[in-house]
């Protein structure tokens, strides 16, 4: 059985995948397309013509075309509420998101050394420098495509964690850190964020702020929207419409990106997170039981 998460780059949430199943499912999985293991991540939506048998566990649904849930289908259990009713299956079955299982991993205790820290999607990772943008207000920067035990490593040194990456908000949250929901670009999908925050029974209430984009997304940005393929036209009006930004919008933007530190922070009910963990456990070890012993034979 195949492991099917994102692999186009290497972004923190899908880059849990191996870790924690390869963890909790030793020397199980392999390279036979026939069947496979869709895990952590808003993948449902993926097609997979070869796979006879399809293992769902804590996976996601959150856009494109809504699969038909077939025989070739194992549901174990998927994010949330939403992603149950958009697939039609059991509402029981909708756990949370697989990053919880973190819950019981043996992480060593970190020492705080950031009050916040900032994670962005991996896709507005590309807009701006946010590093830049972190040090001159005060923040941590978080790189989401960082090795992810760097990762987990600087949400455990982190008081509170500003997250416009769902997985920064899901793992501090896993770890007991208290996270601060933000969107910044139209393409963070919040239907994800409500799928797994209703599943905790949480309400996702970002913080709403339109931030910059760097010169080369804004070039691509006017290209897109008015259809320009003349190269000196494009430069131009790129390059004032950027200017333009950061003269009169960028302090604006920082200085609401600062104040980001004092919003309403979010932390799951414990006793809720420890069951939605104990359920996911029940669900591994009845994938195992169904499967494992098949494949030793």
């Amino acid at each position: 059985m195949k492991l099917i998460y994102y692999q186009k780059n290497k972004n923190f949430g899908d880059a849990l995948n191996p870790y924690i199943f390869n963890k909790l499912i030793p020397n199980f999985f392999d390279e036979d397309p026939t069947s496979i293991f869709l895990g952590i991540g808003s993948i449902l939506q993926f097609n997979f013509p070869k796979a006879q048998k399809k293992a769902v566990f804590s996976t996601g649904f959150a856009y494109g075309e809504v699969p038909k849930i077939d025989s070739t289908y194992d549901v174990f259990c998927v994010r949330g509420p939403i992603t149950a009713k958009k697939i039609g299956v059991d509402p029981k079955l909708a756990i949370t998101d697989g990053a919880a299982l973190l819950r019981d991993f043996d992480f060593p205790i970190k020492q705080k050394k950031f009050k916040v820290s900032f994670m962005p999607h991996h896709q507005s990772d590309c807009y701006y420098d946010w590093k830049e943008i972190c040090d001159r207000v005060g923040f941590n920067y978080i790189n989401p495509l960082s090795p992810f035990l760097e990762v987990i490593d600087a949400i455990q040194s982190s008081q509170v964690i500003i997250a416009e990456a769902m997985h920064a908000a899901i793992v501090a949250d896993t770890l007991r850190i208290p996270w601060i929901p933000l969107k910044m670009y139209p393409s963070i999908n919040e239907l994800k964020w409500n799928d797994w925050t209703s599943s905790l029974d949480m309400q996702y209430e970002a913080n709403y702020i339109k931030a910059p984009y760097n010169l080369q997304t804004t070039s691509e940005k006017i290209a897109t929207r008015f259809n320009i393929d003349n190269g000196v036209l494009l430069k131009g009006l790129s390059k004032a419409h950027f200017k333009y930004n950061e003269l009169l919008k960028r302090d604006r933007f920082i200085g609401k990106f600062q104040k980001l530190a004092y919003a309403p922070q979010f932390l799951s009910n414990e006793k809720i997170l420890d069951n939605k963990v104990e359920q996911l456990q029940e669900k591994v070890e009845l994938f195992k039981s169904k499967y494992c012993s098949i494949h030793t034979l």
